[in-house]
């Protein structure tokens, strides 16, 4: 994930930036990482961590949503 995916995913898991995905288990994953990081706002970098696994996982919803959020 390139430098400016990750500052608009940080924005979108502090909900500065509102996103939604085409794809469900991509929507899931971030409501997860936002309840997350309320719960807990030093778990900035487990999130970026879990959500980098989970784009790596699915590598064409990685493709898709990340070209989208950069467009952000």
């Amino acid at each position: 994930m390139d430098a400016v995916a990750q500052e608009k995913i940080t924005k979108i898991l502090k909900g500065e930036i509102k996103y939604t995905s085409t794809n469900l288990a991509f929507n899931m994953m971030i409501s997860k990482l936002q309840k997350k990081l309320q719960a807990d706002p030093g778990s900035l970098d487990s999130c970026l961590t879990d959500m980098e696994a989970f784009l790596k996982k699915y590598p064409i919803v990685a493709k898709v949503d990340l070209a989208n959020i950069t467009a952000l």
